[in-house]
């Protein structure tokens, strides 16, 4: 048996709208668009799928989502949808990963292994655990996920809610916009961190989305214990909400994290960084005189609310 995994391209025959139609508007809560398209809408309507997967014109309350094909010896049996990162909607309903293997194809185990081979790709999105929902009563539906590593997390109004971890590591990696509640939690807890309504979640997924791959968090105990941020206006870098909880400072970790964010800029091209710390942070302002950044006194912030 030949197994191949194909992003949503343009590059298909009749094959891809027949599996399509053939599975119909969906069930079970996985919506199938195009079934019911003519080739000339179906071809646009994929064309929007590809725009969709890189971000482009994104409608309010839409997050970046990409499209995948299972072939089984040159056929495709079924196809998922991989959300990039969750809003407070797919929270609720729709997760990170909807999958539907074609009619003619199920009881084959074919549900399983799509299900698997997206989460390998969830995997190199940087997805630190994926959200996957289905229905209670959908008995085949829980297994495969079950089957996936899938863990109960609860159930809502008949809907079950499960989580796949993908990120077990230990120590620094990349922020994703899934970290944003505990990022908060962590820059909440310390008095030298100032949170405003500029670091709601739509804006702090924005700034990962202006400054991609700058941004790092350290993880310890299964859990994020040091944050900092970290992007740049094509002149000067800026690094924002460096912190590190207090059980886990003297060890390096805030130092190894600001190594990172300068080490992008640099592959920028980007050669002198700012910060900004409150005069009254005692415990920051030692880290970055420590850490050999210069204070400059012959400059005046300023700030207004646009």
């Amino acid at each position: 048996m030949q197994l191949e995994l194909v992003k949503c391209n343009m590059r298909y025959g009749s094959e891809i709208p027949d599996m399509i139609r053939e599975i119909g508007p969906g069930e079970n809560g996985f919506q199938n668009h195009g079934y019911d398209m003519n080739d000339t809408e179906f071809r646009e309507y994929m064309m929007q799928c590809i725009d969709m997967s890189r971000g482009v014109d994104l409608a309010p309350g839409y997050v970046p989502q990409t499209l995948y094909w299972l072939y089984v010896d040159g056929r495709p049996v079924g196809y998922a949808k991989l959300r990039e990162y969750l809003n407070e909607k797919l929270r609720l309903i729709g997760g990170h990963i909807g999958y539907s293997i074609r009619p003619t194809e199920r009881r084959k185990s074919y549900g399983k292994i799509l299900l698997g081979e997206v989460i390998k790709e969830a995997k190199k999105l940087n997805i630190p655990k994926a959200m996957i929902t289905c229905y209670e009563e959908n008995k085949a539906s829980r297994s495969v996920i079950e089957g996936n590593g899938g863990r109960l997390a609860d159930i809502t109004d008949g809907e079950c809610h499960y989580w796949i971890d993908l990120d077990r590591r230990e120590g620094i990696r990349e922020a994703h916009p899934d970290d944003f509640e505990e990022m908060l939690e962590l820059w909440e807890s310390m008095p030298g961190i100032g949170i405003t309504k500029e670091d709601s979640e739509e804006n702090i997924i924005k700034f990962f989305a202006r400054n991609k791959g700058m941004s790092f968090v350290y993880k310890a105990d299964n859990r994020i214990v040091g944050t900092s941020l970290c992007g740049h206006d094509g002149r000067r870098g800026y690094i924002y909400h460096t912190a590190v909880s207090p059980e886990y400072r003297g060890k390096g970790i805030g130092g190894m994290l600001v190594e990172k964010n300068l080490e992008k800029l640099r592959a920028e091209g980007i050669g002198k960084c700012r910060i900004f710390v409150f005069n009254n942070n005692e415990l920051g302002n030692a880290f970055w005189k420590r850490s050999g950044w210069a204070i400059r006194e012959d400059l005046a912030t300023y700030s207004k609310d646009v």
